[in-house]
């Protein structure tokens, strides 16, 4: 079964057979491979030794392989290398190759003596017929015996037409490399200046999305508020020697397989590669998994299922940390090495920071730990409170008044006593009262009178900055707020509404939005935020929330016919812009949208909560797509 390995492991494991094997030498081969729009032409130069290692070819009673028993080596090793190198396009299909031509050297009639054997070279010529130019070429190699004692390795060189520079590369036995070709903007010259070269990676990075290598392993880390993200892109040949990944074809994983496979893989990765968050050990969960093909670029998409090759596809496998809020402290430990996989570089994405991890198991430096530097803990969302202008006040003078009403109640008894007088003198002309003892009563009546009346208005007046009794105007309306904190309460519950997406948990969503939205309005715009932040374009993948900006508003009329009969209520014409962010592998999709709708605010149990939203325009703004940084 084919297997895929890194040139550091595969160099250590070779050196350890060549030692336990030491009769039979490390074969190596040069190839020079040449691709055009239609044809790939490879020569491969091999020693008289490599005819006698792998085709046992016997020597003569003086220690010289004879010219027939070379040119019987020469015609068994032309199908033998059509056999053992393998060149498959984007899909994973082996091409048809043919020799057509072996170029000798100038051989003795008694042919070549054995100590001499790495002196004389052959060199093999192929050619492969292509359908179109292709973007992806996967080559391999198993040039081993068929015990596998002769270690072989292949010194392999690519070349595309028009091009200056080729590829190159170390080819290791069922260890596959694969190549990418860009016919419009193909490799420099070697004597290119440092920045043409530069604009050349940087254009390739580009078209591939930052990831440019086949064969490696990419490990993201990605430390979030609410959440820690592990995302791993690596080789299925990788995997197959850790993972029973059962398949019909050794060389195909089928749309039927992929199922088991994947949760082969699932498994595998949940019960290892441990994370501690702030010094908890967390279960992963698993958001997604996919199988890539050569052709896959947009890894934030969701790859349609489809037949994958051995040789060249990749899994794609995201695990996802729950969090409380922000963290202190996070440690991964890598422990799914094998013996083709010794180190994982890990791109560690912690909020807007970025670094780097080497993790090996050559001295157990597998452990990343991520320290909080003083970043603040996410603020909780909190409800906004009804807060309304008091209604105007009465403050009723208690002391003044009453005097005031002693006045009248003084005059009255003036006018009394005068009646009384009247009856009184009736009554002492009946009693034959003296003149002078009448006259000497009025008086001093009248004389007192005019006093008491004057200190009770006095009294009033002195009293009237005290002793006073306050209560709200029976006759005001319903308090309003003012236009300010109008605008103000609507900017903070507009907030609240994508602050609850921060969340990853759908209860958790429920809740924080229940703080500002009205019951009966929860479910229906929770669902049409969710699907407002669906880019379609990535697969149906959630983004997030980068940033919610108010761009216009003025107030206007509460709709009355919504059911808002609360005096208070109040109600905007608004319109916004929401940037969200699907962030995987390294590159960053941003859209933003805008929206415009007509928001009704109520006071609910002592909270202002938006009651009606009538969305009246959605548009696309602006849609692009960024490298992070690796």
């Amino acid at each position: 079964m084919a297997r895929r390995t890194s040139p550091l492991t595969l160099g250590l494991g070779l050196l350890l057979l060549a030692t336990q094997a030491a009769a039979h030498p490390i074969s190596v081969t040069q190839s020079f491979v040449y691709v055009t729009r239609d044809k790939v032409t490879v020569r491969i130069d091999v020693f008289v030794e490599d005819l006698f290692l792998f085709h046992n070819l016997k020597p003569n009673d003086q220690d010289f392989l004879e010219p027939d028993v070379i040119d019987d080596g020469i015609g068994k090793h032309e199908p033998f290398l059509l056999d053992r190198f393998a060149i498959r396009n984007v899909r994973g299909e082996r091409l048809a190759g043919r020799s057509v031509e072996v170029k000798r050297f100038d051989m003795q009639p008694e042919g070549v003596p054995m100590s001499e054997l790495m002196a004389h070279k052959l060199t093999f010529v192929q050619e492969y017929v292509l359908d179109a130019p292709p973007e992806f070429l996967t080559f391999s190699q198993h040039f081993v015996d068929d015990k596998l004692l002769v270690p072989a390795e292949m010194q392999l060189n690519v070349k595309q037409e028009n091009a200056d520079t080729p590829h190159r590369q170390v080819l290791y036995p069922d260890s596959p490399q694969t190549v990418r070709f860009s016919w419009d903007n193909p490799p420099l010259s070697a004597d290119a200046s440092e920045d043409e070269w530069q604009d050349w990676y940087e254009r390739q990075k580009e078209e591939t999305l930052g990831i440019t290598s086949y064969s490696a392993v990419y490990s993201f880390l990605y430390i979030n508020d609410y959440e820690v993200r592990h995302e791993i892109l690596i080789p299925l040949l990788t995997l197959d020697e850790s993972v029973l990944i059962a398949r019909d074809d050794e060389n195909f994983l089928e749309i039927a397989e992929q199922d088991l496979a994947a949760e082969q893989i699932q498994a595998f990765f949940k019960a290892g590669n441990p994370v501690e968050i702030d010094g908890v050990l967390v279960e992963p969960v698993v958001d997604r998994l996919d199988f890539y093909g050569l052709d896959f670029k947009d890894f934030a998409r969701r790859a349609e299922r489809s037949r994958v090759s051995m040789a060249s596809a990749r899994v794609g496998i995201i695990l996802s940390y729950s969090t409380k809020g922000t963290p202190d402290t996070v440690r991964v430990t890598w422990d799914r090495f094998n013996r083709f996989l010794w180190s994982v570089n890990m791109v560690v994405y912690a909020f807007e920071d970025t670094q780097t991890a080497a993790l090996t198991r050559i001295g157990r430096q597998n452990t990343f730990e991520w320290r909080n530097p003083g970043r603040p803990p996410t603020p909780p969302l909190e409800q906004v409170d009804v807060v309304l202008p008091p209604r105007p006040i009465w403050s009723l003078p208690l002391v003044s008044l009453g005097l005031a009403l002693l006045v009248p109640v003084a005059v009255m008894y003036r006018f009394r006593d005068d009646s009384t007088s009247s009856r009184s003198r009736e009554t002492s002309d009946r009693n034959q009262e003296t003149p002078d003892a009448r006259r000497s009563g009025d008086g001093l009546k009248s004389r007192l009178r005019g006093p008491l009346v004057l200190l009770l208005i006095g009294g009033a007046v002195a009293a009237w900055p005290y002793a006073r009794w306050q209560l709200p105007n029976p006759l005001a309306g319903t308090p309003q707020l003012p236009d300010d904190q109008a605008a103000a309460t609507l900017a903070a519950l507009h907030k609240n509404l994508y602050r609850a997406f921060d969340y990853r948990d759908e209860h958790q969503v429920y809740d924080a939005l229940a703080k500002s939205v009205d019951g009966r309005l929860l479910r229906d715009l929770y669902l049409e935020i969710r699907r407002g932040l669906v880019m379609q374009e990535q697969g149906g993948a959630v983004s997030r929330i980068r940033e919610v900006r108010i761009v216009d508003y003025r107030s206007v009329p509460p709709d009355r016919t919504t059911g808002t009969s609360d005096e208070r209520a109040f109600a905007y014409l608004c319109r916004w812009t929401v940037t969200g962010t699907v962030e995987h592998w390294g590159h960053i999709h941003a859209r933003t949208n805008e929206y415009q709708a007509h928001l009704t605010v109520e006071p609910r149990d002592n909270a202002w909560k938006i009651t009606s939203l009538d969305l009246q325009d959605e548009r696309r703004v602006s849609f692009e797509t960024s490298l992070r940084g690796m």
